[in-house]
């Protein structure tokens, strides 16, 4: 039986596997807060060869962003990493060029769509039908976290921070695919 608590505001069920997560983000963002050079190398080198797509967005994002934007990116991406790389799927399937540009169009089509949107009802619905199907909920929350409390990311320039964030949805959700597939 799974334990949940009911938020009666936002009419939505908040279970304790997601009390679980949110910890578990807590600790993977205090890790990473705190990373040194020696992890950025020994994790770059696991990563090029697990999951090389996250090199090639990170330094996609390289010249469009300013250093300390960069960094925080690369936090964010080695976030997700360790969120992810413990599953075994993950380590023998990569995530490809393709599959994201496919998940990100769906997102961007989205987020237009959501636009068109009437009344604050029908955005909060569309919004939780969208993030229904995400199972790594806590994660994406922890990442909106960090463009919300780190002093770069809240002074970036509100197109790149849309265009990244967009982003990280979208390879929070190849992960997800990934998982769910196999």
């Amino acid at each position: 039986m799974k334990r949940h608590v009911y938020d009666i505001e936002r009419n939505m069920i908040i279970l304790q596997e997601d009390k679980n997560e949110s910890a578990k983000i807590i600790q993977l963002i205090k890790k990473i807060d705190n990373i040194n050079e020696v992890y950025i190398n020994s994790e770059s080198e696991i990563i090029s060869q697990k999951q090389p797509f996250l090199i090639s967005l990170l330094l996609g994002y390289r010249l469009d962003l300013k250093e300390n934007e960069l960094e925080e990116i690369m936090k964010i991406i080695f976030i997700i990493w360790e969120y992810f790389k413990n599953f075994e799927q993950i380590l023998k399937i990569k995530v490809s060029e393709k599959q994201f540009e496919k998940i990100q169009h769906r997102n961007i089509h989205m987020l237009k769509y959501f636009e068109g949107e009437n009344g604050k009802n029908a955005q909060y619905n569309f919004v939780e039908s969208d993030l229904s199907h995400l199972h790594s909920k806590a994660l994406l929350t922890g990442i909106f976290f960090q463009f919300n409390h780190k002093k770069s990311l809240v002074e970036m320039n509100n197109e790149d921070k849309g265009i990244i964030l967009i982003g990280m949805k979208s390879l929070i959700e190849c992960f997800d695919e990934i998982i769910a597939k196999n």
